[in-house]
């Protein structure tokens, strides 16, 4: 690129068409595009100019180097000494966060017996940091610590983590709901005096205590995966088009055999009755959360040790970094590709809150068999990442996309309408045919990774890949919030399940029914996202810029994020979850006999 004045830009020749596309996109001429790399009086960032104009031209345009790379650099050998310690982040991520989404239902349900609208909300906010990962993102590129922009910050993230993890290991675990276990599959309306003697209905209100130190740990995980993943983008970046994408492919892969670690040890270790399981063994909740702070412990020296990073002691400046960054989400390619996440996230997110309520009273499903079913679903997801990384690097990205939404909207109706009304009521039935969906899942997870590499950009990987990966974070709560508050129109209290009588079972066909159109509404949205990389490239070059949309972009999701942070945290409290606002009935309704 040449400049041969102050205000005047010389652009590389464009060809009229793209051969490599699957279908064409807009090409501008010489001066109908001129719009597309300066800036016009009403196009201005937010943040104050601080670099010359031909710095900023290239988040607009890329050079590709030889072999179709995105930036210079050898191929990354992924277990060698070097780059070890980066598959091990994957692996502490994976096991970790196999680990704490999945005790809600045997210590939240079943131990301490919360509703079906605060598990949900329990669920909601240990994921919920994933939500904030382009903050970490930001603070990760921009100031480097002792010269290092990734790996101090990997460290700080595990070692609050294991302290969160330590707090956990020494809370008092509590007096269970049923202390009596044999009553638990007694229906409400014939309780007597005798078993409701038995029954600790306090032992709900302890929920809060737990939930708030898991969400700790999460944010403390999620800094050290946030950083992790800048080095991919660097990685990822540096393989040649044809092989693009198997970095990715080897960390999810990684990451997913290890949560399914994490389901064994909940699967044999953490099944005693008065989690609802059938051992007579159990490891208690605090002598759990301490045996994964072992586990979790040997990452800190790995990190330090077997993680290569080039020392760059530069700070970047901060009005500097912003402005860049603005520049490439008000590009089309980024803003495009970000309502597609969102949008298209939140009716795919769509879901129903009495999961967990069907699969212990009607299903039947013990802790066991529902770990034995999620490390079948887990593996399957593995083989489905691995496949899909190594043969579907060229399949096109919106067929993909539809064909595996609709398999698994046509696998999960099939098996919920025939638990609803009683026509197979089988744990395996309910646990065996999912764990087919997780084929669609896993593909379109990989898919998605391959997109946001090649969107990214040089200097701002961490911010970037937080970026588009919290887009599709954050519409799975704010979708849950939003689901919250349509199943509140229905009764669908424990109570009610447990006594399975014809209008529960309608009240819950309706939700279902629900879900699976809002489901099937987000192919709606797939005209936003591209065919392929190459079409992915040619918008990046060709596409241009708007202020307008990269202020409507910001502003949804900073909207979304708000609402769904306030309304999960109003409603794991006992004083506001009867807000309509946090899917309550209303706090002027007596409560759900």
């Amino acid at each position: 690129m040449n400049t041969t004045g102050a205000g005047t830009t010389t652009k590389p020749a464009r060809t009229d068409t793209l051969t490599s596309l699957t279908e064409p996109i807009e090409l501008y001429n010489e001066d109908s595009c001129s719009w597309m790399i300066t800036d016009s009086p009403q196009d201005e960032s937010p943040f104050p100019m601080v670099f010359e104009e031909d710095q900023k031209m290239r988040y607009v345009y890329d050079d590709y180097i030889e072999g179709g790379a995105l930036r210079s650099g050898s191929i990354p050998k992924l277990f060698s000494r070097q780059y070890i310690g980066l598959v091990a982040q994957y692996a502490g991520v994976g096991f970790i966060d196999g680990v704490l989404p999945n005790v809600i239902y045997p210590f939240l349900q079943n131990y301490l017996n919360l509703p079906g609208s605060q598990t949900t909300t329990a669920f909601v906010l240990v994921q919920m940091p994933w939500s904030f990962k382009v903050f970490y993102g930001i603070m990760s590129d921009c100031c480097p610590i002792w010269g290092y922009r990734r790996r101090p910050y990997i460290l700080g993230g595990w070692i609050f983590a294991l302290v969160m993890l330590l707090i956990l290991s020494f809370t008092p675990e509590g007096k269970p709901y049923f202390t009596n276990s044999e009553y638990r599959d007694v229906k409400p309306e014939d309780y007597t005096p005798e078993i409701i003697a038995t029954i600790n209905y306090d032992a709900a209100n302890d929920g809060s205590m737990y939930i708030i130190p898991m969400m700790g740990c999460a944010f403390g995980y999620l800094l050290s995966d946030v950083c992790a993943d800048g080095i991919v983008v660097e990685l990822a970046q540096r393989e040649p088009y044809e092989v693009r994408g198997n970095t990715q492919t080897v960390i999810y892969t990684t990451r997913t055999v290890f949560n399914m670690l994490a389901y064994i040890l909940l699967g044999f270790c953490f099944n005693g009755d008065e989690y609802g399981g059938d051992f007579e063994f159990s490891l208690s909740f605090p002598m759990l959360m301490l045996i994964v702070t072992i586990v979790i412990a040997p990452i800190v020296p790995v990190t330090w040790f077997f993680l290569h990073e080039e020392k760059n002691a530069f700070c970047m400046n901060f009005n500097h970094y912003m402005h860049t960054l603005w520049d490439v989400i008000k590009t089309r390619a980024v803003y495009q590709y970000i309502a597609y996440q969102f949008f298209s996230g939140i009716f795919a997110s769509f879901t129903y809150l009495s999961k967990n309520p069907i699969m212990r009273n009607w299903a039947n499903v013990s802790p066991i068999q529902e770990k034995v079913g999620g490390l079948l679903s887990t593996g399957v997801y593995a083989t489905s990442i691995w496949f899909a990384g190594n043969y579907g690097r060229s399949w096109d990205w919106r067929r993909t996309a539809a064909i595996t939404m609709v398999c698994y909207v046509c696998l999960d109706s099939f098996v919920k309408l025939m638990t609803i009304w009683d026509i197979v009521r089988s744990p395996y039935f309910w646990l065996g045919i999912p764990i087919l969906e997780q084929i669609p899942l896993g593909v379109i997870f990989i898919v998605s990774s391959f997109i946001i590499v090649e969107l990214a950009t040089e200097g701002h990987e961490g911010a970037m890949y937080g970026l588009l990966t919290t887009v599709y974070n954050l519409a799975i709560p704010f979708a849950t919030t939003i689901t919250r508050n349509v199943d509140s129109l229905f009764d669908l209290t424990t109570e009610r399940i447990q006594n399975d009588t014809a209008g529960v079972r309608t009240d819950m066909t309706m939700t279902v029914l629900i879900m699976w159109s809002a489901n099937l509404c987000s192919l709606l949205f797939l005209v936003m996202l591209p065919r392929q990389k190459e079409q992915t490239r040619a918008m990046k070059q060709l596409g241009g810029s708007s202020y307008f949309m990269g202020v409507v972009t910001v502003s949804y999701l900073m909207f979304a994020l708000t609402w769904t942070l306030s309304t999960s945290l109003l409603s794991i409290f006992e004083t506001t979850s009867c807000l309509v606002i946090a899917g309550g009935n209303g706090c002027d309704k007596p409560k759900s006999p």
